[in-house]
């Protein structure tokens, strides 16, 4: 079936059904974004996706970043509360905002935000002010993960800070024998049609760091600064291979020995080493983005105890030794942090947690973002 019809057999459907597909892996998101983009995104996805009556008052919904829903800490938490999660994962924080926009927050009871979309959500006022006093492990987090001004607004909580990172080089060291060192590698012609590179327009960010003089924020742009940047990408673009979503596709082409350089997160490394792969990773000489990752609470969550609870345990023990041992990322709470080897410490830049997380410029929110948007499809489309 091409897509066409793929699409046309979609519009037949109810929208319970395509969400039940959806669930069940019988559809993909690409799927459904190929058929929300056929007749109307903003219009079809909070009907497409609308909890059923039929669904249990247990039941703790979120859309997140690949791996935040594993079962290593999921399962744990179902069974102490009784509940069941269903997790959606997203390629970029864009699909987030869509997808609680378009259903005015009702599909999704949390979202797994990064620094740069917990503004955007307050703004479309889709998130629900969160007590620190009804979170147990609160006090246990270091103070600049309590209230940073990414998830706090008019002096209110909005989310709950568990994980942080850099964006990383990733590499194939059979193939790249010298350990790159700089950005531009991404850049370099000799690996044409090896590379890969996130498709998320704050990406833009990224590349801004190999602009020269340097930008001291990436993601305060002048037009004359966008300009070059989309130069650079509009070079690159011959070079591609994948404008990857998902850190699963990264690992696969990895593993696949289709690329041999791209950039990344840790997460992905994990992946590669856990199926057996070869795969280095370093930080750029010129520094590196980041995301700082919080739950973030729909205000119209069926359950916003049960949410609460999520996220209390999060950044609990369970829940930030998981982040640690599943998904490579640093933490937040303090007291799991002071509990963890030296060696592993230092491996996720936790030994000095204030100047560790300066080193990175985290990602923020954009005033003027679709002009990024723009300027990032213009660079990479064809």
């Amino acid at each position: 079936m091409n897509d066409r019809e793929q699409i046309e057999a979609l519009k037949e459907l109810e929208p319970a059904e395509v969400a039940r597909r959806l669930r069940t892996g019988q559809i993909s998101r690409r799927d459904v974004g190929k058929l929300f983009a056929a007749i109307g995104l903003t219009a079809t996805l909070g009907p497409m996706f609308a909890r059923g009556e039929a669904s249990a008052a247990s039941d703790l919904t979120m859309i997140v970043w690949e791996g935040y829903s594993d079962d290593t800490w999921a399962k744990p938490f179902e069974e102490t509360n009784d509940a069941r999660v269903e997790a959606t994962f997203a390629g970029t924080g864009d699909e987030m905002f869509a997808a609680m926009q378009g259903s005015g927050g009702s599909t999704y009871d949390l979202v797994s935000a990064s620094s740069d979309l917990p503004r955007r959500l307050y703004d479309a006022d889709l998130l629900m002010e969160i007590d620190p006093a009804k979170l147990t492990n609160f006090p246990d987090l270091y103070p600049q993960f309590q209230k940073p001004p990414y998830i706090t607004f008019d002096d209110k909580l909005y989310g709950v800070n568990f994980a942080w990172g850099p964006t990383t080089l990733l590499f194939d060291p059979e193939v790249v024998t010298s350990e790159p060192t700089s950005w531009s590698a991404m850049l370099d012609e000799q690996y044409k049609g090896k590379l890969a590179t996130w498709n998320y327009p704050l990406q833009i960010g990224q590349y801004a760091l190999l602009l020269d003089p340097k930008p001291e924020n990436p993601f305060e742009l002048s037009d004359e600064q966008l300009a070059q940047v989309k130069d650079m990408l509009i070079a690159q673009r011959p070079l591609i291979r994948k404008y990857w979503d998902l850190g699963g596709e990264v690992a696969e082409l990895y593993l696949n020995k289709e690329i041999v350089i791209s950039d990344g997160w840790p997460y992905i490394k994990a992946q590669v080493k856990e199926s057996g792969g070869n795969i280095g990773q370093v930080l750029p000489e010129e520094g590196v983005t980041g995301w700082s990752d919080s739950w973030c609470i729909s205000k119209h969550a069926a359950d916003p105890e049960l949410a609460l609870k999520w996220a209390d345990f999060m950044i609990g023990p369970v829940g930030q030794q998981g982040i640690i041992d599943v998904m490579t990322y640093a933490v937040t709470n303090k007291k799991v942090i002071e509990t963890l080897p030296a060696e592993l410490r230092e491996e996720l830049r936790m030994t000095d947690i204030p100047n560790d997380y300066a080193k990175i410029h985290m990602w923020q929110f954009i005033p003027g973002y679709d002009k990024w948007v723009l300027i990032w499809q213009e660079a990479t489309a064809g």
